[in-house]
């Protein structure tokens, strides 16, 4: 019985990676998307979403408007606006809210 429900652990992990790895890294639709369509998360929301993340110490992945995903901690805030994030020990990144599409809590 565990083994049974290990492999469908496994197979669903599988399958959960392989449709997210083809939606990150494949464009199936070649239209160009001009930048003012790009959908985001209204700014107030990314305000309560990277404090509360600042304050609570949480560990999330943040999509810029450009796709680019960093997963790590904000650890300062600059301004109402910019915080520094932390990806690794040895890699940090100043982000400005408008440059963020959205915040997702690990």
């Amino acid at each position: 019985m565990q083994a049974k429900q290990l492999r469908n652990r496994f197979t669903t992990n599988l399958i959960n990676n392989t449709t997210n790895f083809i939606n990150n890294n494949f464009d199936f639709n070649l239209e160009l998307k001009p930048v003012s369509q790009v959908k985001q998360m209204p700014l107030t929301q990314l305000q309560i979403f990277s404090e509360q993340s600042f304050h609570k110490n949480y560990s999330v992945v943040i999509t810029m408007l450009n796709d680019k995903q960093l997963q790590g901690k904000f650890i300062s805030q600059v301004n109402k606006n910019k915080f520094v994030f932390k990806v690794n020990s040895k890699l940090f990144s100043i982000v400005a809210l408008s440059q963020i599409k959205s915040i997702n809590l690990i």
